[in-house]
């Protein structure tokens, strides 16, 4: 029986045929990845070891002088301390604002859906147009300038930093707000019925209820705006340019060498090392989700 059995399957293997079709479906995605990710990563490796011309092309080999230039400026050591510090700011900004709002959001009541849609309207507004606006609104003869009698130029000094992380916030507050609520909603009914019962107060459901069931979607939120902050570029760009100050960011030292100072070596490096930071906050994002995330 045991020979029969080989047997027949062995025919029913000869039988199944070779098909090529999902392989050729695959080509496109493959060439893709290969001429828009992979070349290009290989290539911007290869140029931080050549100085390079003012279109990019590589000339004389220079071998590590690059790298050891860009690791021991002063330049390099700002813009990672004003990377991380932006980048925080948006993440616990961002995710502060979105908590708020959508903890107000999590009972349906009459007129709800008005502010709800509200909330979430600056999901439907990309960066440019945004930071155009906003450069008017924050002028020295702006609209909050007006309303607030005031005759400040917020977009300069010490009030730039946190006037643009402010405008970010909001900016990404929509697409935050949509997926707490989302969090919260999934809060049983009954659960806190319970919790009524016993008296709990709002402050006890909030960080006893809502936030443990809603975990994986806090941590996503946190994470997403902080990972996005890296690589926030337009609207720093359209807002306060690529001169050197607290905004000078892994990203626009990037755009900075590679497009205006024309040095595509040095904006290689710069490159390399941002992608490097993301790659080890996403590591960092995986080990903690398995520690802090609650899953139903």
């Amino acid at each position: 029986m045991k020979a029969e059995k080989a047997v027949a399957v062995g025919r029913q293997l000869k039988r199944k045929q070779f098909t090529p079709l999902p392989y050729i479906l695959l080509i496109p995605t493959m060439v893709f990845l290969v001429v828009f990710t992979f070349y290009p990563l290989v290539n911007c490796i290869r140029l931080t070891f050549y100085a390079t011309d003012s279109i990019g092309r590589p000339g004389a080999f220079v071998g590590l002088r690059i790298w050891k230039k860009v690791l021991n400026s002063d330049e390099f050591h700002r813009s990672i301390v004003n990377t991380l510090k932006y980048a925080s700011s948006i993440g616990i900004g961002t995710f502060t604002l979105a908590m708020l709002l959508a903890y107000m959001s999590t009972k349906n009541v009459k007129g709800s859906k008005v502010y709800q849609t509200m909330f979430a309207l600056p999901i439907a507004l990309a960066s440019a147009p945004i930071a155009a606006i906003m450069t008017y609104v924050f002028s020295k003869y702006g609209i909050f300038n007006a309303i607030t009698g005031s005759s400040k130029i917020w977009l300069s000094g010490k009030t730039l930093f946190p006037t643009v992380v402010f405008i970010v916030i909001w900016a990404n507050s929509g697409s935050s707000f949509i997926y707490l609520l989302v969090g919260f909603r999934n809060v049983p009914l009954e659960l806190l019925e319970c919790a009524d019962l016993d008296g709990a107060s709002p402050f006890t459901k909030f960080f006893k209820i809502y936030l443990p069931i809603a975990s994986p979607q806090v941590f996503f939120v946190i994470f997403l705006n902080i990972l996005s902050a890296f690589k926030s570029f337009a609207m720093i760009r359209i807002l306060v340019g690529t001169g050197d100050s607290e905004l000078a960011v892994l990203i626009v030292k990037l755009y900075d060498y590679a497009f205006v100072r024309e040095r595509y070596e040095t904006g290689c490096v710069y490159a390399l090392i941002l992608s490097l930071v993301i790659f080890l906050v996403s590591r960092i994002q995986f080990v903690v989700e398995k520690k802090v995330v609650f899953y139903q």
